[in-house]
């Protein structure tokens, strides 16, 4: 018996008709009271919830699968204490009431593109958000002694921006700031890529690794690169 009925119950045994018609009144209140609803599914970004599982990882049934990478689930998967999960529209939901939006500072489709100098050096870093987990990528550097140098790639969100973000700071005017990670991986190289959040998505740091996570020596210390304004 739910505790709105017991107070009505026992209303009713002591105190009469007229004031279980208050005691009515009051789980009326109560319900209205509730917590409201997740944000409104949007039918083409969709997902089914699934009742989380004691003993396994929850098993993700995607209705627009397109929309997050299978590296992403892979590893979304993988974290601790993962629960049951959803997608609606912008936001990833996990139980019944915690959710949070993805990255959304990169337009959808749109190459932007990032610029930092070195010494007589300069590189490009172009990122096409292609999903809301998903960045296709092409890194640049031409000047200097080591020639010109090319990169090209996808990678993928970083689970990890439920918990917290990355802070990597600005070698220009040596602040901190917020960003996500996206990391890509090919037969030779691994990439890092994180993208400033908010105020901060005109910057963004890539790092490059050889195949055994090696830092690879043309790629490393880069100056933070920018965008100008969208």
């Amino acid at each position: 018996m739910s505790r709105s009925f017991a107070q009505a119950a026992a209303c009713g045994a002591f105190l009469g008709l007229s004031v279980l018609g208050a005691c009515s009144t009051k789980k009326t209140d109560d319900q209205a009271t509730q917590q409201p609803a997740p944000p409104p599914v949007a039918a083409a970004y969709s997902a089914a919830v699934l009742p989380a599982a004691a003993a396994a990882a929850p098993k993700l049934e995607l209705t627009d699968s397109a929309n997050l990478s299978p590296r992403f689930l892979k590893e979304l998967r993988a974290l601790g204490g993962a629960g049951a999960y959803a997608v609606r529209g912008q936001w990833l939901v996990m139980g019944k009431e915690d959710s949070v939006q993805f990255p959304l500072d990169l337009p959808a489709g749109k190459p932007v593109t990032y610029t930092s100098r070195q010494g007589g050096q300069t590189f490009t870093l172009t990122l096409t958000r292609t999903s809301y987990t998903t960045l296709r990528f092409a890194a640049d550097a031409v000047g200097g002694s080591a020639g010109a140098r090319h990169e090209e790639g996808t990678a993928d969100l970083n689970p990890g921006f439920l918990l917290a973000a990355e802070v990597p700071e600005d070698s220009e005017s040596q602040v901190s700031y917020g960003a996500n990670e996206y990391q890509g991986e090919t037969p030779t190289r691994t990439y890092s890529i994180l993208v400033g959040i908010g105020p901060d998505a005109d910057k963004a740091e890539l790092s490059v690794f050889d195949a055994t996570g090696k830092p690879l020596p043309q790629w490393q210390n880069l100056p933070t690169l920018r965008r100008p304004a969208l």
